[in-house]
């Protein structure tokens, strides 16, 4: 976090700077009516690079702000990416065990069927007897 806040304390002490700068030289200009004009668009200019400088704090604010969003959002598609892996996994499985019990069914019926024959061949036996 120390890494982030170093740029804008030296951010904010060169503006400051700036800002002291401006203050002498708009004292130095005060006095002198043949610089008023310079004084007035030096005035101009400084109260757009104020306003620019502003814009970029809150420009860079937001971006700051919107990658931690995507970073958010980057692990949530990897967290449901993870889940639907997850999820195909356990179909596969569920499959296996349906398809499994499926032919436990069918052997059964199998078995089921040859006993039935079983007992239909016994009984045509004792009655022939």
């Amino acid at each position: 976090m120390a890494e982030k806040e170093e740029p804008e304390a030296f951010e904010s002490s060169a503006f400051e700077a700036l800002e002291k700068d401006f203050q002498e030289v708009l004292q130095e200009l005060i006095g002198d009516k043949s610089l008023e004009h310079f004084r007035l668009e030096y005035e101009k200019l400084h109260r757009a690079l104020k306003k620019s400088h502003e814009s970029e704090k809150r420009l860079i604010k937001k971006c700051r702000e919107l990658n931690t969003e995507i970073v958010s959002n980057a692990a949530k598609v990897q967290m449901a990416l993870n889940l639907s892996k997850e999820d195909q996994t356990t179909i596969q499985n569920l499959k296996k065990e349906i398809e499994r019990a499926w032919k436990m069914v069918e052997a059964s019926h199998e078995k089921e069927q040859r006993a039935k024959e079983t007992i239909h061949n016994l009984k045509v036996e004792i009655a022939n007897l």
